[in-house]
């Protein structure tokens, strides 16, 4: 006896392309951008693109549905991410400097976790806010195929990129210098 084959919807293949489009784009900004403020500024803007094309390539068929809740979601973490995230990155360049801020901005210290600094808890919560985003999208999807997990993935994506947007215009304001000597190697 064949056991049923799990059919998956047409939107999980363009969205695994989208993902290796985004992923290709990662690496050729990583060896062509050599100034890692910039570098890392345009994978942040790019990932956040990513995010809106993933939820809309997923759930277009929920448009209408899920704008009632999207919006609202929406600019309540645009309050949320700019009271706490650029707040945070504000203080956060004010206490170390545009140099070092420049070098430092995205990465998550495990020191600076375990003294709860404003940034820190930024960074890690945009990372696995997007993280849970992912696997909510693959479980509205393919497991459940419901229009209520839609919605509510669809508010859940809506709130991620809202605290993420403030924190973006902010990158967007600081000039990255140029360092004629700056390595593109992870520090």
């Amino acid at each position: 006896m064949d056991s049923p084959a799990l059919v998956l919807p047409p939107s999980i293949t363009l969205v695994i392309a989208l993902l290796a489009i985004f992923l290709s784009y990662l690496v050729v900004i990583k060896y062509t951008v050599r100034n890692n403020f910039a570098r890392t500024r345009l994978g942040m803007t790019s990932f956040f693109f990513f995010i809106v094309a993933t939820l809309s390539l997923s759930f277009w068929q929920y448009t209408l549905h899920t704008l009632p809740f999207a919006g609202p979601f929406f600019a309540l973490g645009a309050l949320i991410g700019h009271f706490v995230g650029v707040r945070g990155a504000e203080e956060r360049l004010k206490s170390e400097g545009l140099a070092h801020y420049h070098e430092h901005f995205a990465h998550v210290h495990v020191g600076a976790l375990k003294n709860m600094t404003w940034w820190s808890v930024v960074n890690f919560y945009s990372v696995a806010g997007a993280l849970m985003l992912i696997n909510l999208v693959g479980f509205s999807t393919v497991i459940a195929r419901s229009e209520g997990f839609a919605i509510a993935t669809s508010a859940v994506g809506a709130f991620l990129l809202g605290t993420i947007a403030p924190y973006l215009v902010h990158l967007w304001t600081i000039r990255a210098q140029h360092h004629p000597n700056s390595t593109t190697s992870d520090r």
